[in-house]
This record gives structure tokens, sequence and C-alpha cells, in this order.
């Protein structure tokens, strides 16, 4: 069904709905720095803002979304594939990938990205969060009521609104499930809509703000972001569609907390305090325990595996298509190259970027998003 036939009165039932939600984040994993008196958090004003009152406009990310309605609309071929390419990917999980997708549904997502910080940095980061030691980081990307997220909450609105039954619904017979012993993840799936991705989208903004944090990580980041995804697929509940419109909604929403100023402040705040916590609990420069650390994949296998999670062997839908990169995506930069201008780094995105025209990207002011391949630039050697 097109949004544009959805009464306006249901955004305004499911946005009183999202504000009524108390969720809480899970549980985190340990390794031990030295024992210090803890940080102090963010003061209450902090943490009640700033958002940014207008974004998105009209408060939801249908605007950058509704792609996939041109696609329902005009090329089941696509809408075939999609299904296809779920079933492909569930039914081949290896039983390493099926451990990590449920991992994936039930821990936090900051958890799960930390797996690319690695061997060892990666537990003195849980360690830290574990102990309280972040609370910065904790307060901007922990859980579905981390600061970072949306004034509304993840993307119950927009699944609402485009009404996608999930892969394991449409398909019950050809999708496998894995669970935990004596859970059901799919029990409270089944009559919500699939698309976008809810735990695609926090992967992406979280890893986001993890690679800023982190630059000498970004490939690793942004590739594990890509995974939170692809488990996603694994698990049989969400289509690579759903995948890819959640990494648009989030590089969106991470452009626009680095471009607000007040909201890049308590980034940035978040960013010294875990580089600070992080030296103290390695005991020197963290660069050089990056550098000697095992990581989690190089980087040259960062940036090709997540050119792969980018387009799903989707072929282009509008070979002709034109737009440019949104120029707040420059903000995602700002870690990386910090001696460039924001021209500079928006020409590093635009070199590293996909071609347009696969599904689900857009011409106009809308489109871009789609094509940033942020491992990519990353990576990128001026």
């Amino acid at each position: 069904m097109s949004t544009s036939r959805l009464r306006p009165a249901l955004i305004s039932v499911l946005t009183a709905l999202t504000l009524g939600l108390g969720l809480v984040s899970g549980g985190v994993a340990a390794a031990a720095p030295t024992p210090v008196a803890a940080p102090a958090a963010f003061t209450p004003a902090q943490l009640i803002g700033p958002y940014p009152s207008d974004y998105p406009p009209g408060g939801t990310y249908v605007p950058v979304l509704d792609g996939f309605d041109v696609l329902r609309e005009q090329r089941p071929d696509i809408i075939d594939q999609n299904l296809r390419t779920v079933i492909r990917i569930n039914n081949s999980a290896t039983p390493a990938q099926q451990a990590d997708a449920i991992a994936i549904n039930y821990d936090d997502r900051l958890t799960s990205l930390s797996e690319a910080l690695g061997k060892r940095l990666g537990p003195v980061f849980r360690k830290l969060l574990a102990d309280g030691r972040v609370p910065k980081v904790a307060a901007l990307t922990e859980g579905y009521t981390a600061r970072a997220m949306l004034p509304l909450g993840t993307t119950l609105i927009e699944k609402e609104i485009f009404g996608n039954p999930r892969p394991f619904v449409v398909a019950p017979g050809k999708i496998e499930r894995y669970n935990r012993p004596g859970e059901d993840l799919y029990a409270d799936l089944g009559g919500n809509g699939s698309y976008p991705s809810g735990h695609t989208s926090m992967g992406y903004l979280f890893g986001g703000l993890l690679a800023y944090w982190l630059p000498e990580l970004g490939p690793q980041i942004v590739a594990r972001a890509g995974e939170i995804g692809l488990g996603r697929i694994v698990l049989g509940v969400h289509y690579p569609l759903d995948v890819m419109g959640g990494r648009i909604m989030a590089t969106d929403l991470v452009s626009a907390r680095l471009s607000d100023p007040g909201f890049r402040s308590l980034v940035e705040q978040a960013g010294r305090q875990l580089r600070a916590e992080l030296e103290r609990a390695v005991g020197g420069s963290l660069t050089r325990f990056i550098a000697a650390d095992t990581p989690y994949m190089s980087t040259q296998q960062a940036v090709a595996e997540h050119r792969r999670m980018m387009t799903y062997g989707f072929a282009k839908t509008a070979p002709a298509q034109r737009n440019q990169i949104p120029a707040s995506a420059a903000a995602l930069l700002a870690s990386r190259f910090p001696g460039l201008t924001d021209a500079q780094r928006l020409d590093i995105l635009q070199r590293t970027a996909i071609d347009p025209g696969y599904p689900l990207d857009k011409s106009g002011s809308d489109g871009g998003w789609l094509r940033i391949d942020l491992a990519a630039a990353y990576a990128y050697t001026p």
C-alpha cells in the first residue's frame, strides 16, 4: 500500500505510542581495567537535548525511504528477488553465522559493534561500559532510549507506515528459524512491519558514532554495522531492502546529529571521555595499542565485505539516475580528516560512493544516502 494513501492521524497515534515506551538495554561482557573513580555523567540539561526540533522534517523518514513504494508498485521482480535472497542467505547460514545473528538479536547494538574493536580492545571497551566508566558514551548509544536516537524512538512509525510483512510470515515453509534454547525471537515480530530494519538502523547510527570516536578502526566498525543487518537476514526476519533502508535512515540521522552544533558538542565530549578511559585501561597510547592488537578484520577485508553488503546483488533499477551525496554527510568524516574542509570531505564521500541507481536510491534532495560507503571513506587516503 502506498504511503500517500495513509491517514495523517496514523503518525500522531504512533508518535504518542512511541513516547510511551520504556525499553531497557541488554547486558555487557568484561575484561578488567585499573579501578579508579568513575567520571561524572551528563548533567540533566545535557541529557534532555539538544534535539533539532524540525528534524526529520514532518517527524518521519518516509521521504528518504519511500523508494520502497516505487519498487512495490513498479518492480515486482525486485520484490521477488528480495525474498529469494532472504531464503538463500537464511537456508545457507553456517552455525557461526546463526549464532552471531542470534546474539545480535538479543545484545545491545553497542555490544554487537564492539566485536569490531579487536581481540583485546573489544573486551576492554565492554568492561568500561559494564563498570559505568564511559557514561557519556552510554547515554548517547546504549539501548532503545539512547540520546542519539530519534526523539520518538527507533523505526516504529516507519514500519507501520510501510506495513511490509516479514519474510518468515510471507514464506513460513521456506525460512529456517534459529533460536536460543527456551526462547522464540519470532513470537513478537509476526505482526509488525519489516521495512526499514530497526536493528540495522541502530547499528549504523551507533556505528557511525563509534567510528567517529575511534577513526583508526572506522572501516571495521562500519563493516560490523553491516553485519548487524546481515544477521537480520540470516534469521529470516528482514529482507535486504529492509537492511538497505535502515542504513539510509541511520546515515541521514548520524549526519544530522554531527551537523548540529549542540549535539556535536555532546558527541565530542563522549569521544574525549572514551579515548581517555581506554588509554587509562590499556596503560598507554590507544593508537599504538590498536596497531598491536589482533584486528577483527583487515581494513581491506572490511571495505570489501561492506561493499558487498551495500546492494546484496541487486542490479541497478534506474541506470540513468543522477544525484549527489547530501552536503550534511561531510560531518561524518570530521574526526577522520580533521584538517580538511567540509567540501573536501564531501568529495571523499563522493569518490568512495557506489554508483547511483540501485534499488531505494532516489534523485533530488532526498537521494544519495544509499550511495555512501562509510567503510571505504574511512579507509581513503587523500
